[in-house]
């Protein structure tokens, strides 16, 4: 009796759990920098786009929204900066959404007022806090998750203290006043293809510049 009490709960335990299992993903404009203050880890020909969450808890992520969009008669790849987004978690499936950006005015805008949103999978939108997160460096996606911690100590808008890193390594000498500034490519012409492949070769890692470079060289 004792050992059929135990096995049902048990099983509801199983269930209880499963019932607040989620999966949390992106619209393709969007990428994911980082999940409740770890780095996502991607590739030039793979990258994450969804997460799962098990629980009610706070849970925070860096997005940046990337959009291929008309100036004048270019064709020109637009990227925010970093987003910060802090939402509770949820039972259902969310959806993090971003609008979409057709033309250089639309995204110049965007760049000025960013605004994502998270919803249900039934469709309703829940609450959120954002901001964004200042970077600076040469290579200012490598040290997003640094640059997260200290934007959590700092108490900002979108912050979430607990995920503030018991030991934040040593930060990089970067020079006085070093600010990271996002070049526009500009695609057009028969070399978008050759553009493409150099914006996301700056974006990748060393490692995977490595793994590039050996596999171009047909190594």
């Amino acid at each position: 009796m004792k050992l059929s009490r135990f096995a049902l709960a048990c099983v509801a335990a199983t269930l209880s759990m499963s019932t607040l299992a989620a999966k949390v993903t992106v619209t393709p404009n969007i990428s994911l920098l980082a999940i409740d203050g770890e780095k996502v880890k991607s590739s030039i020909t793979k990258s994450k786009n969804s997460f799962d969450i098990n629980d009610t808890n706070t849970h925070q992520v860096v997005v940046r929204v990337s959009e291929v969009v008309t100036n004048g008669s270019d064709r020109t790849l637009f990227e925010s900066s970093p987003i910060i987004v802090t939402f509770q978690g949820n039972n259902q499936d969310l959806v993090i959404t971003a609008p979409r950006l057709d033309n250089m005015r639309n995204a110049n805008l965007f760049a000025k007022n960013p605004k994502i949103t998270v919803k249900t999978s039934a469709d309703q939108e829940i609450s959120t806090k954002q901001d964004i997160l200042q970077q600076s460096g040469i290579f200012p996606d490598t040290r997003v998750a640094e640059d997260l911690a200290e934007y959590n100590a700092s108490k900002g808008a979108a912050a979430v203290p607990n995920l503030v890193s018991l030991s934040m390594p040593a930060a990089m000498p970067t020079g006085a006043g070093v600010k990271a500034s996002k070049a526009k490519i500009t695609v057009q012409g028969e070399n978008v293809a050759e553009q493409m492949l150099q914006y996301w070769y700056q974006q990748a890692d060393k490692e995977t510049q490595a793994r590039f470079l050996k596999w171009a060289q047909g190594k």
